[in-house]
Parts: C-alpha cells; sequence; structure tokens
C-alpha cells in the first residue's frame, strides 16, 4: 500500500518569523504613510488659506474696504467698521461667506439685535455650520469641524482654522475693546507696506488651552463666526482672551504643533503643520513660514504700516 504524502506546512517558528517581517514592514511604512498624508493636508490648508486671501480682494473690491475684524462681541453689531459692514454681531469670516462659495450660509445670517448668548440669531445665527474653506485637516482639535472646547459650550460651534491678523483688520488705534475690533481698513490705502509684504491670515487651532481641561475657564476656540472675545478667530492679538491692547505691538512668535490641551497659547497664533505655517499675504498669495523665522522678521511681516523691511529669513 502506498503511502499519501504528508501536507506541507509552516511551523511555529516560521510564522513568528513571518508576523515579525510583517510588524516590520508596516513600521518602515507607516511614517511615509503619514508624510504623504500630512503633505495631502497641508496643500489642502495652503490652497484655503489661498482662498480666503483672494475673497478678502473680491469684497474689497465689491465693498469699497475690507470687512473689520469682528463686533464687541457676539450679540453688539458693528459700529465703527466700513460703511458696508455695520450693523451685525460677525466677524471678517462672517462677511468673506459669499467669496468663498457660501452665498446661502450668508443669506441665512441674522443681522440686526440686540442679540444674547442662547438667542438663535447670536452671531449670525449660523454659527454651528462647518464651512469647508475655513477648514484644516491638519489639526487635531477638531472633531466634526467644531471645537473639542466645552466650556461656554464652544463645542456646539464650528471652527475657523484661519485667523485674521488684527494688526491688519482691527484698529489698534481705538481705545476699548469694542474700537480696536472694528477696524475700516481697505486695500491698498492701509497697507503701505505693500500687500506682498504683509500677512493677512495665519492658521490658530479650533480649541486651545494651557491645561488639559477642555472645559476649564482659561480654555479658547477659534470660531469662524464669533466675536466674543475668547472665541474670535484673530491672531497678533498677543492676549490670553483675545481681547487686544491698544496700540501696534509686536505680534508675538506662533506655536508650531502644539498640544491642545495643555501646551496651546490662545495669545499666539497655533499650526498643526510640522516645521512652519501657512500664511496668506495681502497680495493673494500663499507661504510657508518656517518656523526658525525671526521674532523680528515676523513682527516687520504682521504690521503692515511699520516701514521696517523684512529679513532675510522670509
Amino acid at each position: 500500500m502506498s503511502r499519501r504524502p504528508r501536507r506541507a506546512g509552516f511551523t511555529l517558528i516560521e510564522l513568528l518569523v513571518v508576523i515579525a517581517m510583517i510588524a516590520i514592514l508596516i513600521g518602515l511604512l507607516l511614517p511615509a504613510v503619514q508624510k504623504v498624508r500630512e503633505a495631502a493636508a497641508r496643500t489642502t490648508c495652503t490652497n484655503n488659506a489661498k482662498q480666503v486671501a483672494l475673497a478678502c480682494h473680491s469684497c474689497n473690491d465689491a465693498q469699497g474696504g475690507l470687512p473689520p475684524l469682528c463686533a464687541p462681541d457676539g450679540w453688539t453689531p458693528t459700529t465703527l467698521a466700513n460703511r458696508a459692514f455695520n450693523g451685525a454681531p460677525w466677524t471678517v469670516f462672517n462677511w468673506l461667506l459669499p467669496y468663498v462659495e457660501q452665498t446661502a450660509v450668508f443669506a441665512a445670517q441674522a443681522k440686526g439685535g440686540p442679540f444674547m448668548v442662547g438667542d438663535p440669531r447670536y452671531c449670525g445665527g449660523q454659527y454651528d455650520k462647518p464651512i469647508k474653506t475655513y477648514l484644516c485637516p491638519s489639526d487635531r482639535s477638531v472633531t466634526n469641524g467644531r471645537s473639542q472646547t466645552t466650556e461656554g459650550g464652544a463645542n456646539g460651534f464650528a471652527v475657523g482654522n484661519y485667523a485674521a491678523n488684527y494688526l491688519v483688520f482691527g484698529n489698534p488705534a481705538g481705545g476699548t475693546d469694542a474700537a480696536r475690533v472694528q477696524g475700516a481698513a481697505a486695500i491698498p490705502r492701509s497697507v503701505p507696506d505693500g500687500l506682498s509684504n504683509a500677512v493677512f491670515f495665519g492658521e490658530a487651532y479650533g480649541s486651545c488651552g494651557a491645561t488639559a481641561d477642555p472645559a476649564a475657564a482659561t480654555s479658547a476656540a477659534s470660531l469662524w463666526s464669533d466675536a466674543t472675545a475668547k472665541w474670535r478667530p484673530v491672531m497678533c492679538h498677543n492676549t490670553a482672551g483675545k481681547n487686544p491692547n491698544a496700540g501696534y505691538a509686536a505680534c508675538q512668535p506662533f506655536q508650531v504643533n502644539p498640544v491642545p490641551f495643555g501646551g496651546c497659547d490662545p495669545a499666539r497664533a497655533q499650526t498643526p503643520h510640522t516645521g512652519g505655517m501657512v500664511v496668506g499675504l495681502g497680495d493673494g498669495s500663499v507661504r510657508f513660514v518656517a518656523e526658525g523665522v525671526s521674532a523680528a522678521t515676523w513682527a516687520a511681516a504682521c504690521d503692515p504700516r511699520d516701514g521696517v523691511p523684512l529679513g532675510s529669513d522670509w
């Protein structure tokens, strides 16, 4: 009688070797996959920043000036901005909606006042609508387009990952916070240093806190439609409460990839990218500013009228 041949198979050691090789390959490939993913996200962020910067020009040309940084708060309409932008408790990003293909959301907003927190018309009433152009996919402090900051109910609001430069859109000469945020700038009148030399927009985390607790009183957020101090989508304000001081103080350097809760400083701009931050310039162009840029060069780029030439590290 002939014997049936024994069926060949893997030994336990061979299986372990194969598993180990697969684990090594995954370990080698994972960083590459992450780099590709981050490169794609950064490209999206760059394109969004460019759309926002170009929207400013369209808005300026159509309305005879730039929108204000924001209203005094989310329920008090503006009164000191360029004439076309008075009468609503909005931010610059509310006014830019028609110029980033969000006409329907813009039309659904409510003007007038007075408003109170909890009023469905607060901040125009569309504050919970994530706007794709205002979101950077690299920001890990965002969930479904909304903030992770639970303090003050900010987690019910859509974030704005692009922060408007207070020194451009605000009025640093104002005597009160309400006056300082209601800028009446215009292109090119308000940018004597040159549009290609002035930062109009940087980046900001949707959720930001110096402590690990999202519900802490010091936790802040960047909300595209909220003009109330702690939630403003603003940079170069230099204060944790986002209520800028008077004068053209040097813009504080931005943070690179900080921990959203426990390492994030609401007084600064924050970027989720490695090595630097995406900024939108006054001429509509976009550049990636390296993490190592000097404080002096950064401050000069953020001040639209100081007359200081940009350093070689720009």
